[in-house]
């Protein structure tokens, strides 16, 4: 496989666990079982497993902004070239 099809295929699917449930693992929040679902899962998924550490700037109780932030230059130029 080319880094070009790696790329292609690094994102979030069907079958990956939603967002707040990866927080919930992080914060040892899910039960023993659910927390072995998630472990397997990443043990196996790339996307998954670069998105946990970034939920560790996740700060809880924190409002959402009214407007999202503005996507840095070089990460636009990334998804742009990506998708």
């Amino acid at each position: 496989m080319t880094s070009s099809q790696t790329q292609l295929t690094f994102k979030k699917t069907a079958a990956c666990p939603a967002s707040s449930i990866l927080l919930s693992y992080r914060l040892e929040k899910l039960s023993r079982k659910g927390a072995a679902a998630v472990k397997k899962h990443l043990s196996s998924c790339d996307f998954c497993s670069a998105e946990l550490p970034l939920l560790a700037h996740h700060k809880p109780g924190r409002k959402r902004p009214s407007e999202p932030p503005e996507i840095p230059i070089n990460l636009r130029s990334l998804a742009e070239a990506i998708l």
